[in-house]
C-alpha cells in the first residue's frame, strides 16, 4: 500500500505537501479563536489530512523504516530558520536550532536535577578567574575541543573574534549591545584569553553562557564562508549542520568529536512545518517527535494530552507586550498612550489566548524570575477613560492607524486582533497588513508602526532584558543601520542602565532596576500582556528527556538547553 502512493508520488516533497493541506487551513486559523476555529474544521477534512499526513509524510519524511530503527533519528516539526548563524537572528525558531550546533564558554548549570538560568558551570572554559578589581577575566579553555568538519581546535582567537564581530556590530549581528561591557580582549596563548571590562559586570559569566551572544563560532569558516556563513555554521555542539533543502528541512548529524561525548541520536531532522494543526497531525501519527509550536492554546494542549503526549514547560518564559513609540504622533502625548492602555483589556486577551494556568497576565515590564523584577500599576481597562483622555487631545472622534504591519506567525495575528477589536471600541481604528514574520521584524525597524506588538526572552536580569529594549543606543533607525529593540523610542534610563551596570551590592543594583521600572511606568510605553513558559510537545513514546516536563529545566532557547541529552527511544 504504502508502496504504491510512492509511485503515484515521487515527486511530492513535504513543503509541497504542507503548502497544499495548509493553505485550506490558514484562512480558518488567523481568526482570533482558534478553539472555534478547529471545531469548525470538517471531520471530513481533518480525517483525510490524517490519512495523507500518515502516508505522505510517514513515507517521505526520511530513511526506511529500518534503517530508521538502526539510526537513531529524531524529527522535529518548527518553522524554518532564517540564518544558522546564532548571532544574527532573534527568530525563535532560528535561537532553537542554534543550541544543537554551538556552545559557549560556560553552560546553564544542572543543580538537583534541575536546569537553572541563575548560575552556570564550565563548558568550552575549563576555568576562569577575575582580577581583585574586578575587571579583568582569564579564562582557560579545554583542551582539544574540536570544531565541526575538520575547522580544528577551538582556540582563544576564536573566541575573540566571536565577542568582536557582535561588539563591532558586524552586518546582521543583533546581541552586540550584550558585549558592549567589554573593553579589550586579548588572546595570551592559543588556550587562554583574557577579556578586559569597561568596569565590573555582575552577570558577565550569565554572558558567556552558550546564547545569543555567548556562542563561540570558528573563525576560519566565518572567514572562508563570508556572507554564506548563514547556511554554513561551524561550532563545536553535539549536532552539525549537514544540509537544508529551502522550505523543507535542515538536517544536522551527531559530532562524533563533541566534547562531551558523541549524542546518542544520529540524525535531527528540522522540517519547516509553519502550521500548528498540520504539526499535531505529525506528532499523533509518529510522523513527527517533538513540536516547536505558534503558540500553545487552551486547544492545543488539549489535543497533546488527548493523544498521549505531553507538553515540556520551561521558565521564565516569553512575555508577550506593546511597545508605544513616544515619538510618533498621536502617541507623542501621553494622554493618547494613556489612553491606548486604557482601551486594552489584558485580563481578556490572556484568557482568550491561554486560559488558566496556561499563562498569567504579566505584572512587569520586566518579567518575574529576572533579577530586579518588581510588579508595576498599569492603567485599568476602561473604555469610557479613554474616550475622555483621547477627547482632551484632541481626538474625540478617535483616529485611524493605516498600513499596521504585523506577523501572520506565532501568537502575532490573534493577540493583534483581539486587541484591534478593543481598540475600535474607543475609537481607534487600526487596519491591518498581515505579512510574513521576517518582513515584521524589517517593518517594525524602519519604525512604521507607532506601537510595536513584540514577544521573546532573555537572559534573566534586568540589565540585559532594559538594555535591550529601554536602552536609547537600542532605538531603531533606518538611517543608520541600527536594528536595535527600542522600539518605545524611550530615553530616560539611560542613566540607570549605566550605574547598574557598575554596582556591585546586590540590593542597590535591584533598587536601581526598581527605579527603572517605575520610570518606564510613569511614562507609559510599554504594556506587558502575558507571561508564559516556553513550551514544546513531545512524544514520550519516542523521545525521553531526563528532565520533568514541569519546570524541570529552565530554558531561554525556545529549546532543550541540552538536546544531547534526549534520547530516541525506538
Amino acid at each position: 500500500m504504502i508502496d504504491s502512493l510512492i509511485l503515484v508520488t515521487p515527486t511530492v516533497t513535504i513543503a509541497a505537501f504542507r503548502d497544499r493541506h495548509t493553505t485550506a487551513l490558514r484562512p480558518e486559523r488567523e481568526k482570533p479563536m482558534s478553539s472555534h476555529v478547529r471545531s469548525r474544521l470538517s471531520l471530513a477534512l481533518v480525517v483525510a489530512l490524517a490519512v495523507l499526513t500518515a502516508f505522505t509524510l510517514g513515507v517521505l519524511v526520511g530513511p526506511p523504516a529500518a534503517e530508521a530503527q538502526k539510526k537513531k533519528v529524531l524529527n522535529i516539526a518548527a518553522k524554518e530558520p532564517d540564518t544558522l548563524d546564532p548571532h544574527m537572528s532573534i527568530l525563535g525558531q532560528s535561537q532553537a536550532i542554534a543550541r544543537f550546533m554551538h556552545r559557549g564558554l560556560t553552560r546553564f548549570a544542572i543543580r538537583d536535577g534541575k536546569v537553572t538560568t541563575a548560575e552556570v558551570d564550565p563548558d568550552l572554559a575549563e576555568s576562569w578567574t577575575l582580577s581583585p578589581e574586578g575587571t579583568i577575566w582569564t579564562f582557560k579553555l579545554k583542551k582539544g575541543v574540536q570544531f565541526h568538519k575538520g575547522f580544528g581546535e577551538l582556540t582563544a582567537e576564536d573566541v575573540k573574534f566571536s565577542f568582536e564581530r557582535q561588539i563591532s556590530r558586524a552586518p546582521g549581528t543583533r546581541f552586540g549591545v550584550n558585549l558592549e561591557v567589554i573593553k579589550s580582549i586579548e588572546v595570551v596563548d592559543p588556550h587562554t584569553v583574557q577579556i578586559a571590562l569597561k568596569s565590573f559586570d555582575p552577570i558577565f559569566l550569565l554572558r558567556m553562557v552558550g546564547y545569543q551572544q555567548g556562542y563561540i563560532v570558528s573563525k576560519k569558516a566565518a572567514e572562508k564562508y563570508g556572507e554564506q556563513f548563514k547556511w554554513n555554521p561551524v561550532g563545536t555542539g553535539p549536532f552539525y549542520f549537514d544540509r537544508h533543502s529551502p522550505r523543507e528541512k535542515v538536517v544536522l548529524k551527531a559530532f562524533d568529536k563533541y566534547h562531551l561525548g558523541r549524542p546518542s541520536i544520529d540524525e535531527v531532522n528540522y522540517f519547516d512545518v509553519p502550521e500548528d494543526s498540520t504539526k499535531l497531525i505529525g506528532l499523533e501519527k509518529g510522523t513527527f517527535d517533538l513540536l516547536y509550536p505558534e503558540a500553545v492554546t487552551a486547544d492545543f494542549a488539549d489535543q497533546v494530552k488527548k493523544m498521549g503526549a505531553v507538553i515540556d514547560k520551561r521558565g521564565p518564559g516569553t512575555q508577550e507586550r506593546f511597545y508605544i513609540n513616544m515619538t510618533a504622533k498621536p502617541f507623542d502625548d501621553i494622554r493618547v498612550r494613556k489612553a491606548f492602555m486604557h482601551a486594552i483589556d489584558r485580563k481578556a486577551i490572556k484568557e482568550t489566548m491561554y486560559p488558566g494556568g496556561l499563562a498569567r497576565v504579566a505584572p512587569s515590564c520586566v518579567p518575574p524570575g529576572y533579577f530586579g523584577h518588581i510588579p508595576m500599576n498599569f492603567p485599568e481597562h476602561n473604555p469610557a477613560l479613554a474616550k475622555k483622555l483621547l477627547a482632551e487631545a484632541g481626538h474625540p472622534n478617535g483616529f485611524t492607524i493605516k498600513n499596521y504591519f504585523i506577523s501572520k506567525s506565532f501568537f502575532y495575528p490573534k493577540v493583534l486582533t483581539l486587541a484591534q477589536e478593543q481598540l475600535k471600541q474607543v475609537g481607534i481604528i487600526v487596519e491591518l497588513q498581515v505579512v510574513e514574520h521576517a518582513t515584521f521584524h524589517e517593518n517594525i525597524r524602519k519604525n512604521l508602526n507607532p506601537f510595536v506588538l513584540y514577544g521573546g526572552t532573555r537572559l534573566p536580569d534586568a540589565d540585559p532584558w532594559l538594555s535591550l529594549f529601554f536602552d536609547s543606543k537600542e532605538i531603531p533607525d533606518p538611517a543608520t543601520g541600527n536594528k536595535g529593540t527600542n522600539f518605545a523610542h524611550y530615553r530616560a534610563i539611560d542613566d540607570l542602565l549605566a550605574a547598574g551596570r557598575v554596582e556591585r551590592d546586590v540590593k542597590k543594583r535591584a533598587a536601581i532596576y526598581a527605579e527603572a521600572q517605575k520610570r518606564i511606568e510613569r511614562d507609559l510605553v510599554c504594556l506587558p500582556i502575558s507571561d508564559l513558559a516556553g513550551q514544546w510537545a513531545r512524544n514520550p513514546k519516542r523521545v525521553s528527556t531526563p528532565f520533568d516536563p514541569e519546570y524541570g529545566e529552565f530554558s531561554l532557547h525556545y529549546s532543550y538547553n541540552y538536546p544531547e541529552m534526549l534520547k530516541v527511544l525506538n
